[in-house]
């Protein structure tokens, strides 16, 4: 796409050694076109360097993933869904499902005191949270429906799923 400029040029040229004198609208409609020719040559070469510059900024932020990826080491990889089912049941005690924690952490593996579980309201089926080291028969206020309750523990059987509207 390089000599896209040079063949305009060469055309130029010999668009004006031509001799239009016994029909001067051809020759108009030849300078037209050799300026049109021009015009697209010039856009074309403009984008040529628009695409170079994407190019080395895309290769750019490849070699900034390869460098994050390589420093993250094991620990940089995407869980999918059955990773993430057996993580769940492996994380069960006893057959019963435990509270989800936020956080990731076992009860007795906690080092926030503030780190919460979710629940479920009996009353009005709607989720909050919970500090996970208050008391088993500890009662509560939900804050949707102001009733006092005991919440039950929050688990992928009872918990909300937002639907698609």
């Amino acid at each position: 796409m390089e000599n896209l400029g040079k063949k305009v040029g060469y055309l130029k040229g010999l668009m004006e050694g031509m001799d239009f004198s016994d029909d001067p609208s051809k020759g108009k409609l030849l300078t037209a076109m050799v300026e049109l020719l021009g015009d697209l040559s010039d856009r074309v070469e403009s984008i040529d360097e628009l695409i170079d510059d994407l190019n080395d900024y895309v290769e750019s932020i490849d070699d900034d993933l390869a460098e994050l990826e390589g420093s993250a080491g094991d620990d940089f990889h995407m869980i999918n869904d059955d990773e993430f089912e057996d993580e769940y049941y492996d994380d069960m005690e006893g057959g019963e499902d435990q509270l989800h924690l936020l956080g990731g952490k076992a009860a007795d593996e906690q080092d926030d005191p503030e780190t919460l579980a979710g629940s479920i309201c009996p009353e009005c089926g709607r989720m909050f949270f919970v500090a996970l080291d208050d008391p088993e028969d500890a009662v509560y206020t939900c804050p949707h429906c102001g009733k006092r309750v005991s919440p039950m523990p929050l688990t992928p059987e009872n918990a909300p799923i937002a639907k698609p509207e």
